[in-house]
C-alpha cells in the first residue's frame, strides 16, 4: 500500500486542525446570526409566502458557509440555484433515495437516507453524493455537524419496517478523511420517544421530540468534557408535532408539521409569533435565508405535504416567507 507523502500528510493535518470544531458547517450558523429575532416577520399579518419550485417530498434544507443552498427530499438531494427569474433544482445523486437530514463539515455535505446509509459529497462545483456508511438503525433522520469531526443524528420518529428505537447517535469521522466514518454509537436515549430534527450550537445538541401523550418539545443535551451526553432538559414546549427547526441567536424557528404553520419560539420556550394554521402544507424545516440567493430575513420552508407522496400539489415544494412590500 502506498503511503502519503509528507506534504500531503501535512496538508491533511492542517485541514483537520482548522476545522476541528466543525466551524465551517451548520452547527453554529443560527446562534451566530446577525439577525435579531425580534425583527423577524413570522405572521401572516406582516408576511406572505411565495412558492419557489417543486421538491418531491421536501424534507430538509441547509446553506453552506458561502451561501449555496441544498434541499433534501423523497427522491434526491438538490442544489438550488437561480437562472434569471427561474429557480433550478439540480440532483446530487445518480439514482434515487428518500433523503432526510443534512449537515456540512470540512467542505463536505452529508445526507441521511432511509435506505439506512449516510451519503457524502465534496462541495466541488458539481458535487456528487455517494454512500459512505451503513447504519444499523431503520430511520436515520435529523443530522447536525458536531465538534471534533463528529456528526449527530436522530433515529426516528417512525420507520415503516421497524419498531420505534428513539435515540441520538454520534458518528466520529476520520480527522484526515471526511469521507470516512470511524465509529458509530448511541449517544443518548434519555427523554426521547419521537426524536426528529437535530441542531447544534457550540457544545449543545438540540433535538425536536414528541413524547408521552403527544407532548411536543425541543430538548437540549450538553456535550460533556468526556464527549458523553448530559441528562437533557426541555427548552421549549410546543402545541404542535414538530418536525425540524433552526436556531436564531437565543430563539428557535420551528416547522409545525401537525398544524401546518411555522413559529418563532423565544429563549424562554414560549411562542413569540406564528403564521396562521394551515398556512403551509405540512412543513418539515424552516431556516433563515443567506446571501447571495436570499436576504438574511427571508425564511425558507420545505413543505413536505403527505408523507410518501412525491407528486401531488399538496406540499412537495420549497417556499420562502418574507415581509410584505410596503406601498409608498
Amino acid at each position: 500500500m502506498r503511503t502519503k507523502t509528507w506534504a500531503a500528510l501535512a496538508a491533511a493535518l492542517l485541514l483537520a486542525g482548522c476545522s476541528s470544531d466543525g466551524g465551517d458547517g451548520s452547527g453554529d450558523d443560527g446562534r451566530n446570526s446577525t439577525v435579531d429575532p425580534a425583527t423577524l416577520c413570522v405572521a401572516n399579518s406582516c408576511g406572505e409566502k411565495t412558492v419557489l419550485l417543486t421538491i418531491p417530498d421536501a424534507e430538509n434544507l441547509l446553506f453552506s458557509p458561502d451561501g449555496r443552498l441544498f434541499v433534501s427530499g423523497g427522491t434526491n438531494v438538490f442544489e438550488i440555484t437561480r437562472n434569471g427569474t427561474e429557480w433550478v433544482a439540480t440532483p446530487l445523486l445518480e439514482g434515487s433515495c428518500n433523503f432526510t437530514g443534512l449537515a456540512i463539515q470540512r467542505n463536505t455535505l452529508y445526507a441521511n437516507c432511509f435506505d439506512k446509509q449516510l451519503y457524502a459529497a465534496r462541495l466541488t462545483a458539481q458535487p456528487r453524493l455517494q454512500p459512505i456508511h451503513q447504519y444499523d438503525i431503520a430511520a436515520p433522520n435529523g443530522l447536525a455537524d458536531g465538534p471534533d469531526n463528529t456528526l449527530f443524528l436522530a433515529n426516528g420518529p417512525l420507520a415503516t419496517n421497524a419498531l420505534p428505537n428513539p435515540q441520538v447517535r454520534r458518528l466520529k469521522l476520520d480527522p484526515l478523511d471526511p469521507m470516512k466514518v470511524v465509529t458509530d454509537e448511541v449517544w443518548t436515549r434519555q427523554g426521547l420517544l419521537g426524536p426528529n430534527g437535530v441542531q447544534r450550537s457550540g457544545n449543545t445538541i438540540y433535538v425536536s421530540n414528541t413524547g408521552l401523550g403527544g407532548l411536543a418539545e425541543i430538548r437540549a443535551y450538553d456535550i460533556q468534557p468526556d464527549g458523553s451526553a448530559s441528562a437533557g432538559r426541555q427548552v421549549a414546549s410546543l402545541l404542535t408535532v414538530p418536525d425540524d427547526f433552526s436556531l436564531v441567536r437565543d430563539s428557535f424557528l420551528v416547522a409545525g408539521f401537525g398544524t401546518s404553520q411555522i413559529s418563532l419560539v423565544g429563549p424562554d420556550g414560549s411562542v413569540v409569533s406564528s403564521t396562521s394554521l394551515l398556512s403551509f402544507s405540512f412543513p418539515s424545516q424552516v431556516r433563515l435565508g443567506q446571501p447571495p440567493l436570499f436576504a438574511p430575513t427571508d425564511i425558507l420552508v420545505t413543505e413536505k405535504g403527505i408523507l410518501g407522496d412525491n407528486v401531488s400539489p399538496i406540499g412537495n415544494r420549497l417556499s420562502v416567507f418574507r415581509r410584505k412590500a410596503t406601498t409608498p
